[in-house]
């Protein structure tokens, strides 16, 4: 069974993030206070499993699986007790709830307590600490649970902070954010690829205006000091994101957002695209949010190796030439090529080896999108490639300045 939650840490020290879904990666072990701040360890030179979980990891890494079998896993949160809170779509170890607490009290790097609680027929993506609570999506809306010291589970009813969000389309996550003033973000992906006057048909042209972004394609911002507040257009705090599934706010106070660029670039424009331009197309962005912000979608991508916004085939795009009105677009504070976005100083010569032996995946070479589109590995079953030590698939997604800034902090 592919483990749903793991830990990854240094020798000595326990790291958070997420990785595929599957896996906490990140600082210290106790996870973030309410300022969004990693919280001091509780527990040094704990061991790891010899097998790192199954992951291979690059080195002074190791791991252990946190948690397994939890269903749909999606977006956590570690509060400072280091009890970490999961948002799913589907909890499969107890009918009592789509959100887990789970806790490693022990110290060897496992959950011993797991616990699900909240509506057992919902769930969603969001989660977030603030003050007190625990902020979680609940299908068209974010509830909050009231948190208190000693229990890893809430115990009264969950308050209503926002409901109404859209849940028809492409895209029905609502991740968010949660600033130290209380300015909560929330993604609303769009309800299309592009918005064609056919979703997702070769040949069909963009509709202008794109309607659906009065409600979609943007940010939210709302007040999650307050209840019972209402999904509306006026609410809309920044346009033009597709798809926003990563948001986070800086230690400044600076909300940051990751979005899951169009897909089908190749497949409906064959014309204008190969079939590797339109794997590598567009570039994953970062950008810095910024109130009335417009960030091009549909009307634009960030093609990468250009750094600069171009137009959209369905609305007169050329291939990567024409610009025309993405000149007023803001850009990224950094671009992503496709299936490079592993940090340097972490990279390991997996491009030149595999382990363990045998063929090797695929590559998705757009990350959380199933029409992005894939790169086949030498051994892979879309390759008849010999494998070589440095297979040209290889050489483009690990080549050096993978990660690049974009223009929007020049």
């Amino acid at each position: 069974m592919t483990p749903l939650l793991q830990t990854l840490r240094p020798a000595s020290r326990l790291i958070a993030a997420s990785l595929s879904l599957a896996a906490i990666l990140g600082a210290a072990v106790p996870g973030f206070a309410e300022d969004g701040n990693a919280a001091a360890p509780t527990a040094q030179n704990r061991s790891c499993a010899e097998d790192n979980g199954g992951l291979t990891l690059p080195e002074r890494f190791c791991a252990t699986i946190f948690a397994d079998g939890l269903g749909h896993a999606r977006h956590l949160v570690v509060a400072t007790d280091g009890t970490v809170y999961v948002n799913a779509r589907h909890v499969k170890r107890s009918s009592s709830g789509s959100l887990v607490a789970l806790k490693d009290t022990k110290g060897d790097g496992k959950a011993d307590v797991i616990q699900a609680f909240g509506d057992p027929q919902g769930g969603g993506t969001g989660i977030a600490l603030y003050k007190n609570w625990l902020y979680a999506e609940n299908k068209d809306r974010i509830v909050r649970y009231a948190l208190t010291e000693g229990d890893a589970v809430p115990k009264g009813e969950p308050e209503t902070v926002i409901s109404g969000l859209p849940l028809n389309g492409n895209h029905v996550a609502h991740p968010f954010a949660i600033d130290a003033e209380g300015n909560l973000f929330v993604n609303l992906g769009s309800a299309t690829n592009s918005c064609q006057k056919e979703d997702r048909i070769a040949g069909s042209p963009g509709l202008d205006p794109c309607e659906e972004l009065k409600t979609r394609g943007g940010i939210w911002r709302y007040d999650a000091n307050k209840t019972n507040q209402t999904f509306s257009p006026s609410e809309r705090y920044a346009t033009g994101l597709r798809n926003a599934v990563g948001i986070d706010v800086d230690a400044a106070g600076r909300a940051f957002a990751t979005q899951h660029g169009r897909d089908q670039l190749y497949e409906n424009w064959p014309n204008l695209y190969s079939s590797e331009r339109g794997t590598e197309l567009p570039a994953e962005e970062l950008v810095l949010l910024k109130q009335g912000g417009d960030y091009g979608w549909p009307f634009c991508y960030f093609d990468g190796d250009q750094q600069k916004r171009v137009l959209a085939p369905e609305y007169d795009g050329d291939g990567g030439k024409a610009v025309g009105l993405c000149n007023e677009k803001l850009p990224p504070v950094a671009a992503f090529p496709a299936g490079s976005g592993i940090p340097r100083r972490l990279r390991t010569s997996a491009c030149a080896r595999r382990s363990p032996p045998g063929p090797a995946p695929d590559i998705p070479r757009h990350s959380g999108s199933r029409r992005h589109g894939y790169v086949p590995r030498c051994g892979s079953r879309r390759s008849t490639a010999a494998c070589e030590p440095s297979p040209e698939p290889c050489r483009r997604s690990c080549r050096p300045g993978a990660i690049q800034p974009g223009p929007g902090l020049r």
